[in-house]
């Protein structure tokens, strides 16, 4: 099997932060001075470092000197439609999520479950927000949200909340289609990128056959005793087979993203080469390749020797380092993908904060130990199954989840799914409302 070459190994890397240290040989990019804010200086600042670090750099269109807010300044640097991935957000609402891991607001998702965007309904909630302490639930139908239809919701008119202290009245219909009326107050709070955890039983002629089941949604730093857990869980259990629910899993770090894939690798991809992250050739020293890992939570069990098939449930919004685990691990487990062909997003970044701002331009490509990148079509499912709204993550009667089961337990789709999906992916990604976590694919 060719590998590609290792120019470099990150022995270890830190969860990225906005303006905060660097490992290895990728320092992180230094925050201008204060006293460097001026738009003109700001301007100046982001144009070098797209000249130099963006990965589309030839390509780079002039910037707009007429945009009317940085955002805009940096979007018109940006090589459209081939980059659909970069965009800025504040340094504050970066840092809080990904090194602080904690949000401010509700804690939930809504989704559109029909073309003409009447029925909204609760796609996610945040374990430990207030609209989940609140009775808030996956599946809810929203009749009204602070008396705002769904189509005023549709229109953009219900008011974004990011202080706490704001009461939000929902006006609901369950599931079951019982009505439910819930006040929910805005705070701050930790999040959950860790959502489940489970281990199913299937009926077998030696015994039942144990699977682990873990709902992900965002590779970052402060997961990783979570994920080292579950795996020790599915250890303990006996299991034999894994399912990764990725399904709202938008990306996050590179690195946790390979501590997963190693923890499902094992013994069979130790040293192996994960990912090949390709900088511009302006940045050719900074183009490394990263291992698997030797996992300390299985070793000695028989989940430690490694997987040689993995179960990964997955959607539009499934992307980025979700997509990097896929592809990584391709090469040596067989992978069997539940649900919808995934975003396409083989490309990451390393954040650049300057004054107050977070910019996430496009800077390398990852391919795996055969070559294999490029993915900007996504992943096409083995099992085509449509989003289970009428239960929770978790519950293995869910129709993702259930067709995993149903694979594990006969080695092919179940009846309902189609096998090999060939429909083109979506031109963009679900449209979701409420608090969704960003997307992304970082170096740290």
């Amino acid at each position: 099997m060719k590998r590609w070459p290792i120019l470099l190994l990150i022995a270890a890397l830190l969860q990225a932060c906005g303006g905060g240290g660097g490992s290895g040989d990728i320092p992180a990019e230094t925050p201008p001075l204060a006293q460097s804010c001026s738009i003109p200086s700001q301007r100046q600042q982001l144009r070098d470092f797209m000249q130099a670090q963006y990965y589309w750099y030839r390509e780079m269109p002039a910037p707009d000197g007429n945009a009317p807010t940085m955002d805009a300044y940096f979007q018109s640097m940006l090589y459209r439609p081939t980059d659909r991935f970069s965009y800025s957000e504040p340094t504050d609402l970066y840092n809080q999520v990904f090194t602080e891991g904690r949000r401010t607001g509700y804690g939930y998702t809504l989704v559109w479950t029909d073309a003409t965007r009447m029925e909204l309904r609760v796609r996610n909630v945040e374990p430990l927000g207030p609209a989940a302490r609140a009775g808030l639930a996956r599946g809810d139908r929203v009749l009204a949200i602070d008396g705002y239809t769904p189509a005023d919701i549709a229109a953009g008119r219900l008011p974004i909340v990011t202080t706490p202290g704001v009461p939000r009245t929902f006006s609901l219909a369950s599931a079951a289609g019982q009505p439910k009326q819930l006040t929910v107050v805005s705070e701050d709070f930790a999040l959950s990128p860790v959502a489940a955890v489970n281990t199913f039983e299937l009926p077998g002629p030696g015994g039942p056959a144990k699977i682990g089941y873990l709902a992900y949604n965002q590779f970052v730093t402060y997961s990783r005793e979570q994920l080292q857990a579950a795996f020790a869980q599915f250890a303990r259990d006996g299991a034999g087979e894994v399912i990764l629910d990725l399904r709202y899993n938008g990306g996050g770090s590179v690195v946790v993203s390979r501590e997963l894939a190693s923890l499902v690798g094992g013994a069979l991809t130790v040293n192996q080469l994960y990912s090949y992250l390709r900088f511009n050739d302006q940045q050719a020293g900074r183009t490394q390749s990263l291992l698997f890992e030797a996992p300390e939570a299985t070793a000695g069990t028989p989940l430690g020797q490694g997987l040689r098939r993995v179960f990964v449930i997955a959607s539009g919004g499934t992307a980025s380092a979700s997509e990097l685990l896929i592809n990584g691990l391709k090469p040596f487990v067989e992978v069997v993908l539940i649900g919808e062909t995934t975003y396409g997003k083989p490309y990451g970044f390393v954040p650049f904060e300057m004054c107050g701002a977070t910019y996430q331009a496009v800077q390398f490509e990852s391919l795996n130990s055969q070559g294999v990148g490029g993915f900007t079509a996504g992943f096409q499912p083995t099992c085509a199954v449509a989003d289970d709204l009428e239960h929770q993550l978790g519950d293995p009667q869910e129709g993702r989840i259930a067709a995993a089961l149903a694979y594990v337990a006969t080695g092919r789709c179940s009846a309902g799914t189609a096998a090999a999906l060939r429909a083109p992916k979506p031109a963009q990604e679900p449209r979701t409302i409420g608090e969704a976590w960003p997307r992304g694919m970082f170096v740290d």
